[in-house]
C-alpha cells in the first residue's frame, strides 16, 4: 500500500459548506453592498440551523465580506471612497509583484493560463454572455497571482479577493465595456508574451487604477437595488 492510499478526503462541515453558499450569494448579488444579512433567513434558505451560519459569517468576516456591529447586526460590506482607494492601492502592490515573479520564475506556465482565460473571455464576448464576464475576469486576475511561486503574495491577495469579485459582478456588463477590459487583458498578455516586465507591470498597474470609478459607482448603489 502506498502513504497515501490511507488518506481519505475529508467530508467538509457544515460552518464550511454555509460559508461557501454565503460567499457566492453575496459575491454574485443575491445581496446589496451594506444589507443586513439575518441569520434566522440564511438558516432557513440554506436548510441548515443558525450555529454553522452564524460560524461562516464570522469568517467571511475576516475576508472582507461582511461586517458584524455589536446591537446592529450583520451586514454586506460596503467600501467609502477611501476604502475604494485603498483596495486599487493594495491590489496594484500584490498583482503587480505577483505578475513581475511570475514573469522571472515562470512565464510559460503564467502566458498558458492567461492565454486560457483569454480564450474562455472571447469564447463568452463571441456568444453574447455577458453574465460570465466578471467570473472569467476574476478567474484572468487571479491567474496573474497564482501563477507566481510567492505564497505570501498569494496569502494577501486572497484578503480583497472576495471583495473585488463581488464589485465585478455588480457593475455594468455592457459589450462596450467587455471589450475595453478583453483589449486591456490582450495587452497585457502581449507584454507578457514578449517577456517585457516594466511594459506589463506598467499596463497591469493602469487597468486596476482604471477600475476606481466603477468600483464607486457600485458602491453607491441604493440596498434595495439588489436581486
Amino acid at each position: 500500500m502506498h502513504a497515501d492510499d490511507s488518506q481519505l478526503e475529508r467530508p467538509r462541515s457544515l460552518t464550511e459548506l454555509a460559508e461557501e453558499r454565503i460567499r457566492s450569494l453575496i459575491v454574485t448579488g443575491a445581496f446589496a453592498l451594506g444589507e443586513q444579512l439575518s441569520e434566522v433567513q440564511l438558516a432557513s434558505r440554506l436548510g441548515i440551523s443558525k450555529t454553522p451560519v452564524r460560524e461562516a459569517l464570522l469568517r467571511l468576516r475576516h475576508g472582507g465580506l461582511v461586517e458584524i456591529h455589536a446591537q446592529r447586526g450583520t451586514f454586506v460590506f460596503t467600501l467609502d471612497e477611501a476604502g475604494v482607494d485603498q483596495v486599487c492601492q493594495f491590489r496594484t502592490v500584490i498583482e503587480c509583484e505577483a505578475l513581475a515573479e511570475a514573469m522571472k520564475r515562470r512565464r510559460a506556465q503564467l502566458l498558458q493560463a492567461l492565454d486560457r482565460c483569454m480564450a474562455d473571455l472571447e469564447r463568452a464576448a463571441a456568444k453574447g454572455q455577458l453574465r460570465e464576464f466578471p467570473r472569467l475576469d476574476t478567474e484572468f486576475h487571479n491567474a496573474l497571482v497564482r501563477s507566481c511561486d510567492n505564497a505570501y503574495l498569494k496569502t494577501a491577495h486572497e484578503l480583497v479577493a472576495s471583495q473585488v469579485a463581488a464589485l465585478r459582478y455588480r457593475l455594468a456588463t455592457h459589450s462596450a465595456d467587455v471589450l475595453h477590459c478583453q483589449g486591456e487583458h490582450a495587452k497585457l498578455v502581449a507584454a507578457v508574451r514578449e517577456g517585457d516586465a516594466r511594459k506589463a507591470r506598467a499596463l497591469l498597474k493602469a487597468h486596476i487604477q482604471s477600475t476606481r470609478e466603477s468600483y464607486l459607482l457600485a458602491c453607491r448603489e441604493p440596498v434595495a437595488a439588489a436581486a
